[in-house]
């Protein structure tokens, strides 16, 4: 008797972590997005998009195939006839126009540039977030394009913000073509961050939870949480990386960085901003902020292309 009853409460036990492990891989991978349209409304709003200047730059929009059955969705502006190339990608919830306020600063440099929507973010297609894992062969397929449209002698980099910089991290690891990386505020590892989001936003502590979360994960779309680190193999990485944080990021903290900075080797660049919370380090210090990028990207060029060099 005692045996049945101890073997139904377990498989009730079973059944109820898997249920739990179920709701909390929906929390991760389906995150509370902002409608396209408001992440434009919000930007104008905040200054962040002046919507005189938006109205009269040229710009294309742009739908490809991404290499998993879906399209993505970018905007793309010209500078002149220019072979260089950033694509920037925004962070988790948002949308494109999250990026829209670099757009100036790297006219300014001499480079087109391609603002995208994640997927599964914006109107790029796609039924989940997967931090990286999709999202840095949606990267591959910009590139790809932009090797298609301008030809071999394009210079591309990439620039993210948070998912974005996790994303772009993970992308330049495996296309060698990539001339530069800027991380802004990316993860270190999936599974460290999520350890700290359990404690800090659900105070549990109970990081098992995870591993079995990330395993539900797998059984849902072959993906797993350990599998999504930023900071693996960055001590192999060739390609240059100027990684910046916000000091006060009180959601991925900015020692990941740091971490990620004394792990990669050859030509790399740290840039802490002071005062600055998540994906905030342009907003509290423009000044700053283009400071440090001109000076890696003018050194990048120096060695990497035969262009003229911007003043």
């Amino acid at each position: 008797m005692w045996i049945v009853i101890s073997a139904g409460a377990l498989i009730v036990l079973i059944l109820l972590f898997a249920a739990i492990s179920f709701y909390f891989s929906n929390l991760i991978i389906f995150p509370r997005k902002v409608e396209y349209k408001e992440t434009y409304r919000i930007g104008v709003k905040s200054g962040e998009i002046d919507t005189d200047v938006f109205n009269q730059l040229q710009k294309e929009e742009l739908f490809i195939d991404s290499y998993h059955d879906y399209q993505i969705h970018g905007l793309y502006f010209p500078c002149g006839n220019s072979q260089k190339v950033v694509i920037i990608a925004h962070g988790i919830t948002w949308s494109l126009f999250g990026s829209y306020k670099y757009v100036e600063m790297f006219h300014e440099k001499g480079y087109n540039v391609l603002l995208c929507d994640h997927r599964f973010h914006g109107l790029s297609g796609g039924n989940h977030t997967s931090f990286g894992y999709f999202e840095k062969d949606d990267l591959q397929a910009w590139v790809d394009y932009f090797y298609d449209r301008i030809g071999s002698s394009v210079f591309v980099g990439v620039l993210g913000e948070s998912l974005g910089g996790a994303s772009a991290l993970q992308f330049v690891k495996k296309d060698k073509r990539v001339g530069f990386c800027i991380s802004d505020c990316s993860f270190s590892d999936l599974t460290s961050l999520l350890r700290l989001r359990l404690k800090a936003d659900f105070k549990i502590r109970f990081e098992p939870l995870i591993s079995f979360t990330s395993f539900v994960t797998r059984l849902r779309y072959g993906w797993g949480f350990r599998e999504i680190s930023p900071i693996a193999g960055l001590d192999k990485l060739e390609t240059p990386v100027l990684f910046i944080h916000g000091v006060e990021d009180d959601f991925i903290p900015y020692k990941m960085s740091v971490d990620m900075y004394h792990l990669k080797k050859g030509i790399k660049k740290l840039y802490l901003v002071p005062n600055a919370g998540h994906a905030q380090a342009f907003l509290a210090d423009k000044t700053g902020y283009k400071k440090h990028i001109g000076e890696f990207l003018k050194e990048i060029e120096q060695r990497k292309i035969r262009l003229p060099a911007y003043e």
